[in-house]
């Protein structure tokens, strides 16, 4: 009965190493038409307003990052993607970072509270799509960021990120940008990525 029951642990270790190295999709595939995104803008001039983020970016180079969960780890990679579409022109690539949330005003609340921690001058809204997001992307809920870099109205790079860490999954997804918009990846140090995200209120 000792070898069965090791034998079953065994088949057990290997599912679970399976199951662990298991891609995890979310969103549009590289190469996939981009659905329309009608958000609510949060600051500035774009609070309050609703509007298509990928029929306003037409043909350019787009990156879409969706925030599923507010995690410290998230947090600090949406910063830096945030210091890197400040450092470039809008006319070069259009940025959104889109909030998930089954409560849009207390999302609101939140962005407002701890709007000093975010880079100005970028776009930051809230789906209206609660936190199953717009259904046409099809999203995961299970990943905790799905990050999308599209041109041409198209989808051309994916990062669903289940545990994402700035030193990792930055550089990787900056790459990907750079590839469609141009430029080059600039390092950690020079968007000025650190550890710190503010806490919820």
């Amino acid at each position: 009965m000792r070898w069965l029951f090791l034998a079953t642990m065994c088949c057990l270790c290997v599912a679970s190493a399976l199951a662990a190295d298991e891609e995890v999709f979310s969103g549009p595939q590289p190469g996939e038409k981009l659905p329309p995104l009608t958000v609510r803008g949060v600051f500035g001039d774009e609070a309050g307003k609703e509007w298509d983020v990928i029929a306003e970016a037409g043909a350019k180079p787009v990156l879409v990052v969706f925030v599923h969960e507010r995690t410290r780890p998230a947090f600090a990679v949406v910063r830096g993607l945030m210091q890197y579409a400040k450092s470039r022109k809008r006319e070069e690539l259009a940025f959104a970072v889109v909030w998930l949330s089954a409560a849009v005003t207390e999302t609101e609340k939140w962005l407002k509270a701890v709007d000093k921690h975010l880079p100005d001058e970028v776009t930051s809204a809230v789906s209206l799509d609660g936190a199953e997001g717009p259904g046409a992307w099809g999203l995961n809920r299970k990943v905790t960021l799905t990050v999308i870099v599209g041109k041409d109205g198209k989808a051309r790079a994916n990062h669903a990120l289940v545990q994402p860490g700035a030193q990792a999954d930055l550089p990787k997804i900056l790459k990907d940008v750079t590839a469609v918009a141009g430029g080059k990846v600039p390092s950690l140090a020079e968007l000025g990525v650190g550890n710190y995200a503010p806490r919820r209120p």
